[in-house]
């Protein structure tokens, strides 16, 4: 602030020495950054215009008494007031201006994030759902001659994954957010495994800890992301063994999914697959991780890491 000060008082000496107001307005970036600083930090433009408005009345008169002696008094204490006033709107202006592009890049970045969020949303909850009352079909063609009897559970199993996308468009549309949080990780797992075709596949569930060391939202969001893990494994690793293991500390949960499958290239770690995009984001969100490393032929190995304190903000 003081070095804005010092430039409207140059400004004021400047004006003087030409006999003139100065009319154009290449002032420094000094205004602009002091709207930025001010938008970041919450202060309302009000306190700025307040700011403004003392220090004119303080100026002003101060000036005027330094002059006063001098036998033009009445010309210069006009270009005085009127450069002063002229400075000090120019860099108000420029503020408000630097305020405005913050807080609308802030509506942008907003916007950016909500929109990302509903695309995990829709991926892992309304996306999941479909998919597994498709596979569940697929096998009920397959089983409708040979087995009957599983293919009628073929046909109970998709009805449920679509009642449960119903409910879960439902919340979707609503908030975002379940209504009720999870109450188990390890059930709400155990749950999803059999709704999937694990036949040609052993998966191996090992949670250690006590769950209710983990707030909500970490158990909401982790089982998103370990389902993600594992239905990606399902779908594409080709693997013969999927093992999951989440250790629940007071301070920190880890997991990891990992199969012995076909992996991949190391380049398509970075990928932008939205099912790996999603997990990542989730984490990020918790204030922790995930990790995917993965070798062609030598499987896929999912990391995830939140610390419960980063969680709790």
């Amino acid at each position: 602030m003081i070095a804005n000060a010092e430039e409207i008082l140059a400004d004021v000496v400047t004006a003087l020495q030409a006999g003139k107001v100065r009319t154009d307005d290449s002032y420094s970036r000094l205004a602009w950054d002091i709207g930025a600083d001010r938008a970041q930090a919450g202060i309302h433009p009000k306190e700025s215009l307040e700011a403004a408005s003392i220090f004119f009345r303080v100026a002003l008169p101060a000036l005027s008494e330094s002059m006063v002696e001098l036998p033009d008094f009445a010309r210069l204490f006009n270009i005085v007031a009127l450069s002063l006033e002229h400075s000090i709107s120019a860099r108000i202006r420029a503020a408000s201006a630097a305020y405005t592009g913050f807080l609308l890049n802030r509506v942008h970045d907003v916007q950016v994030e909500e929109r990302h969020r509903i695309a995990r949303e829709l991926h892992d909850r309304i996306g999941h759902g479909i998919s597994v009352a498709h596979q569940q079909l697929e096998l009920h063609e397959f089983n409708r001659l040979s087995e009957p009897t599983r293919a009628s559970g073929n046909v109970k199993l998709a009805e449920q994954a679509i009642q449960e996308t119903m409910q879960n468009l439902r919340q979707v549309t609503s908030e975002l957010h379940p209504n009720e949080p999870l109450k188990s990780l390890e059930k709400a797992l155990l749950c999803y495994l059999e709704t999937v075709d694990t036949r040609e596949v052993t998966v191996r569930l090992h949670v250690n800890g006590d769950e209710t060391w983990a707030p909500p939202e970490v158990r909401d969001e982790s089982f998103l992301i370990f389902r993600e893990g594992v239905r990606n494994a399902l779908a594409h690793a080709r693997a013969s063994v999927i093992l999951i293991q989440i250790d629940i500390a007071p301070h920190e949960m880890r997991g990891t999914v990992q199969d012995n499958g076909r992996g991949f290239a190391e380049e398509g770690v970075s990928g932008s697959a939205m099912g790996l995009r999603s997990m990542r984001e989730r984490a990020e969100l918790l204030g922790g991780s995930v990790v995917v490393s993965s070798e062609q032929g030598k499987g896929t190995t999912v990391d995830f890491h939140v610390p419960m304190h980063e969680a709790n903000l």
